[in-house]
């Protein structure tokens, strides 16, 4: 059965006239007895209160509120104020920014908790994806990192659900296929279909005509975009009211929330994910058969047997994950076939510090191999080898699965600035892979 979720990109905050969407589409699903999630820019939170729109917070109050960041595309934008080299800062700078945006959040709505985080249109900054899970949401969504058939993936410490279906790409035709939308989404484990409130009522997006590269006019003194012909408005809410009646009546979907999903989340990750010496043989098994996220004994992430192997090799019992960083440049890889005894590996590990990001090279006795070398060589070491021969192969986990991550570069895209370089965050992005993993019971590949 799928799990799907109503979520709602609740952004314009130039214009209490398009407020009114958000009036009608929470009204359409709460008429179905259908909770959606309305993630909400914290700017228009402020402007919400700022117009005495008491109807928007009212309809607001029947349905799960979510995070879509504290300006959107004002600039600079999430993006552009984490593309730093200190990740530390940048992360920090979130958490400043979107802790006052949950807080103007609870002003005008009273909602004192979220579950999940959304960034605006390809916003995807590895620094706040650490920040919001330090901020205690769960739940990243709209992500590049997800499998194609919604399962949901663990990356920066935050679990990310891609966002599945557009209810701008149909629901303006007269006549939809409808059905043929749901058989897609029957297809997911995780399926969330979305929308943007005002893209109901305006076709022109606010933030091109105000935000697009640079910030256009002064707060408040918006260029309004123009209405749409009433047809395509009444179209788009006809058929947002026959999908939700479809959804809810068809047995191969279950209708949940952020909220509901996080809960589950929490359960699976009340038992202990602890390493020990027994579990080595088969996650060595699977990491040497694919350099990838394991499933078994348990799911782990590249990041929590790189800390486990440290520790084991140091004497503990076992090891206890908890919080993971990847890598803040291009992880070294051996480019020459190399043999280690048991003891260099052993002594290397107390000098391997894990007070944050990974190391990208690890000295060995005299050499230098990577991160990825040191993993297979420390495996194999606590399997009971006494020496190691270590081979060039791949640093990184095959991305493959992810092809959005895999060719991702954000200069030049969106409603970035020209000065926007783009020097740390696509390819940062990619090296936290080594935080990936999968949820309980799923296995390593897609089936």
């Amino acid at each position: 059965m799928t799990e799907l979720i109503f979520s709602f990109d609740t952004e314009d905050f130039t214009s209490r006239d398009n407020a009114d969407s958000i009036v009608t589409e929470a009204e359409i699903l709460r008429a179905e007895g259908i909770k959606g999630c309305f993630c909400t820019v914290g700017l228009l939170a402020k402007q919400l209160k700022a117009w005495g729109r008491e109807d928007v917070i009212e309809a607001l109050s029947h349905h799960e509120i979510g995070l879509h960041t504290y300006g959107h595309s004002m600039h600079p934008m999430l993006n552009e104020y984490t593309d730093i080299d200190d990740a530390f800062a940048a992360i920090a700078e979130v958490k400043r920014q979107e802790t006052e945006a949950l807080a103007l959040i609870e002003d005008a709505t009273g909602c004192k908790r979220v579950f999940v985080a959304v960034p605006p249109g390809n916003q995807k900054s590895y620094a706040a994806m650490y920040a919001f899970a330090e901020m205690g949401i769960p739940i990243y969504a709209d992500t590049f990192c997800d499998t194609d058939d919604g399962r949901g993936v663990y990356c920066c410490g935050i679990y990310h659900m891609n966002y599945t279906y557009l209810m701008e790409d149909c629901f303006f035709e007269d006549n939809p296929d409808l059905d043929g939308v749901l058989d897609e989404l029957a297809k997911k484990h995780h399926a969330i279909v979305y929308t943007h409130p005002h893209a109901s009522l305006t076709e022109e997006c606010w933030d091109i005509l105000n935000y697009d590269k640079e910030n256009l006019r002064p707060f408040g003194d918006f260029i309004l975009s123009e209405r749409r012909p009433q047809s395509e408005i009444d179209n788009f809410y006809r058929n947002m009211k026959a999908f939700a009646k479809k959804v809810k009546s068809d047995e191969r979907f279950h209708i949940t929330t952020y909220s509901e999903l996080a809960q589950k989340l929490e359960v699976e990750n009340s038992a202990e994910r602890a390493v020990t010496l027994g579990d080595i043989p088969e996650i060595r098994r699977q990491i040497t058969e694919s350099l990838y996220p394991v499933t078994l004994p348990r799911s782990l992430s590249l990041s929590d047997i790189f800390l486990a192997c440290r520790a084991l090799l140091l004497g503990a019992d076992k090891y206890i994950c908890t919080k993971t960083y990847g890598f803040l440049s291009a992880p070294y890889a051996a480019d020459t076939a190399i043999t280690l005894t048991a003891a260099e590996i052993r002594a290397s590990a107390a000098d391997i510090s894990t007070d944050g990001f990974l190391p990208e090279r690890i000295k060995v006795g005299e050499r230098e191999i990577g991160p990825a070398d040191w993993l297979r060589a420390a495996l194999a070491v606590l399997d009971g080898a006494e020496s190691v021969r270590i081979e060039p192969s791949a640093a990184l986990p095959s991305l493959d699965a992810f092809p959005a991550l895999k060719k991702l570069r954000f200069k030049g895209t969106w409603r970035h600035s020209d000065s926007f370089e783009d020097k740390y965050l696509s390819d940062r992005l990619r090296y936290q892979s080594w935080t990936m993993r999968f949820r309980e019971g799923y296995s390593r590949f897609a089936e």
